[in-house]
């Protein structure tokens, strides 16, 4: 499969790596409205043609598809241009800006019979799958799950714009993971209630928020980018009393799980404390992705759809959701009030 990239930064040299592990696929062309980023990008990854303005990139008439690395607040227009040309969409995350942005993407894209798909990666981390199965199959009588991210973007040499309410801000660039994970596991959220501060940028940046489900199920998520360190925390907890953490950072994926304690045992967080299933991605593909595991996953069930003409891994009413659920933690952090979500 050939494959033009748009967008050269942090975040297609993520992608490229994982394209690198991906047998019969090929990156063609890339574009960058910024020329000596784009040349440079292509040299590096060994490219032949690097554009400035992606419209030429999309005259190119052998792709299968169109990966977006963009800014957020440039993927709705990109998108609809891609689908006008009949390419097929590979968007990161988040989807855009807004639900009428997202309506327009999808709009364009059933006109022109193109194939989108959202790049909700984490979704695909082995520990994720594996946490969700054991929901699904009821080893866990889902009662909450807590997403906790706590960055230091001076760490992970993250751009300017990332903080900038034209792009959404932190709760758009680091809050779009937790929400979409869950959408995932909780599926139908009803309502949120979020508090946050302003404390070293001029947009949200660091919020917590509380999510309600028409069941006993419920989930919060965490995100600060004033830490001085980084890590992340997910935990499920059971109605029985069990809980588990899918590890999700490094070149392997486990869960660390807590069994339901034994009358009597006063011990029992030390003693019950097991590795129950390891799950390692240290395998032929993948071994050496870390974070980009999940995009790895991604993209190989993307190509796959695009073969048998079947439904992308996360078709774009997936990221219109996420995008839904970031809205109304949105307006809940401005308002002070809880926000229904429909």
């Amino acid at each position: 499969m050939k494959v033009g990239l748009v967008g050269c930064g942090h975040v297609a040299d993520g992608h490229m790596t994982v394209y690198k592990n991906i047998t019969g696929v090929e990156v063609v062309a890339v574009a960058d409205a910024i020329p000596k980023k784009a040349k440079t990008f292509a040299n590096k990854h060994g490219i032949s043609r690097a554009f400035t303005d992606y419209v030429n990139l999309l005259e190119v008439k052998e792709l299968d598809f169109v990966d977006i690395c963009t800014p957020t607040s440039t993927h709705a227009p990109i998108a609809c241009d891609v689908a006008k040309f009949g390419h097929n969409v590979l968007l990161e995350k988040p989807m855009a800006l807004s639900t009428n942005e997202c309506e327009k993407i999808i709009h364009q894209s059933k006109k022109h019979g193109g194939s989108l798909c959202v790049c909700h990666n984490q979704i695909f981390f082995p520990s994720i799958r594996r946490a969700k199965s054991m929901v699904d199959l009821q080893h866990y009588d889902l009662v909450s799950f807590r997403t906790s991210v706590k960055q230091n973007p001076q760490i992970f040499k993250y751009p300017s714009w990332n903080m900038t309410t034209k792009e959404g801000g932190i709760l758009w660039e680091a809050g779009c993971h937790p929400a979409y994970l869950q959408l995932h596991f909780l599926e139908n959220i009803t309502e949120v209630y979020a508090v946050g501060s302003k404390v070293k940028y001029p947009v949200y940046d660091e919020f917590a928020v509380l999510l309600r489900s028409p069941g006993q199920s419920y989930g919060i998520i965490e995100v600060s980018w004033v830490s001085e360190g980084s890590e992340k925390t997910y935990e499920i907890t059971s109605a029985d009393g069990k809980r588990a953490w899918p590890q999700v950072d490094g070149d392997y994926h486990s869960i660390l799980e807590l069994e339901k304690p034994e009358l009597g045992s006063a011990v029992y967080s030390e003693i019950k404390r097991i590795l129950r299933y390891i799950l390692r991605s240290r395998h032929a593909m993948g071994s050496h992705l870390g974070y980009f595991i999940g995009h790895f996953y991604l993209i190989k069930k993307y190509m796959k759809s695009l073969k048998d003409g079947s439904l992308p891994p996360v078709p774009p009413e997936e990221g219109k959701k996420t995008v839904r659920l970031l809205e109304c933690i949105e307006q809940s952090l401005n308002t002070h009030e809880t926000v229904p979500v429909r």
